[in-house]
């Protein structure tokens, strides 16, 4: 969420250069905005929750600022008298719908502040009409009128890809994700043993939560390949050089390795839950995520029918193409604007 929030700033400053923006963020962000026409005021605190308590409400309200737009985390749960309008940008709520796979820390925090930070927002955003349903039906207080969806966009990766790593021949299964509960792994890992003779599957993603299960089978499944984190050109070139891409998350609020896969005209499967049908619109195979069976079963498809990857990913960059950071950054200069 980080990177798109990061993505989406970026993207608004570009929109509207004549507009006077502010920048409250961390210092670790600063590099990732590099450049940017802005006035940059740097927190004071390392941890969120203390700036959103303490030094957040205070700047807010003493800047003169028109409009405020939070789009990574919620805004302040009490806003000092004379504060802009604030709009808020909510990514998923996967701490309400899938609780058991989200950190108990996330669940207090989001569940503390967003009963108080949604309700009086000006403004909430979201990126798919399934996260919009489901705020709506955990914070029924919230306005529907103000609730407005805004698409995310795939990161751009450059032009450049870059090469697989040493003995990593094209056409295998590629997952991008956290190592954490809500992506899947064990379910995927058990439907991969299903498979006869498959091609190896490469994991990127970082370790996240409650990651021992996942990266205990990961690690002593033939055939699995950890690469961790890795650069922007290498992704791009896993997704060109990939054979289709396992994503049979249990929860997302948007689903950005499958947006990027699909522009890259990589097809893929994914779960039957969340934003990921939405966000595919027919472009991908949808399965049961919590079936291992089902899930080996449409990996197998992918892997021996040629005429139904060439069908999803035609399909894939189709869909693809009519989501863009621009597009984005016009739906939310509208509403801030609209504010002032």
């Amino acid at each position: 969420m980080v990177t798109v929030a990061v993505d989406l700033t970026r993207a608004l400053l570009d929109a509207a250069p004549d507009v006077e923006w502010t920048l409250f963020c961390s210092r670790e962000r600063v590099p990732a905005l590099a450049g940017a026409r802005a006035r940059f005021v740097l927190s004071p605190h390392r941890q969120e929750l203390a700036n959103k308590l303490t030094w957040l409400p205070a700047v807010e309200a003493a800047a003169g600022l028109d409009a405020t737009l939070y789009p990574y985390w919620p805004s302040p749960p009490w806003r000092r008298q004379g504060a802009p309008s604030a709009l808020v940008f909510v990514h998923d709520l996967a701490f309400k719908v899938r609780p058991a796979e989200v950190p108990w820390q996330q669940r207090a925090y989001l569940g503390a502040l967003f009963p108080r930070s949604l309700p009086p927002a000006a403004a909430v955003l979201v990126p798919s009409a399934t996260t919009r349903d489901d705020l709506l039906g955990a914070y029924p207080a919230v306005d529907p009128g103000r609730v407005h969806v805004v698409p995310e966009a795939a990161a751009g990766l450059g032009a450049e890809p870059g090469p697989l790593p040493d003995g990593l021949r094209p056409g295998f299964l590629l997952a991008v994700g956290t190592v954490e509960p809500r992506k899947n792994y064990p379910r995927l890992v058990r439907a991969y043993r299903r498979l006869a003779d498959p091609p190896p599957l490469v994991v990127v993603g970082r370790e996240g939560w409650a990651y021992g299960e996942a990266m205990e089978l990961l690690r002593s499944t033939p055939g699995v390949r950890l690469l961790g984190h890795v650069s922007d050109a290498q992704l791009l070139g896993l997704y060109r050089e990939a054979g289709a891409l396992a994503f049979p998350s249990l929860y997302e609020g948007f689903g950005l390795p499958l947006l990027e896969a699909m522009r890259e005209g990589l097809p893929a499967l994914i779960g039957n839950r969340g934003a990921l049908p939405e966000l595919a619109g027919g472009a991908a195979l949808a399965v049961d995520a919590e079936d291992e069976a089902a899930i080996a079963e449409g990996l197998a498809a992918l892997l021996q029918d040629p005429r139904l990857r060439r069908r999803l990913a035609a399909a894939g960059k189709r869909r693809a193409a009519g989501f863009s950071w621009e597009r984005a950054a016009r739906q939310t200069l509208e509403l801030l604007r609209a504010q002032t």
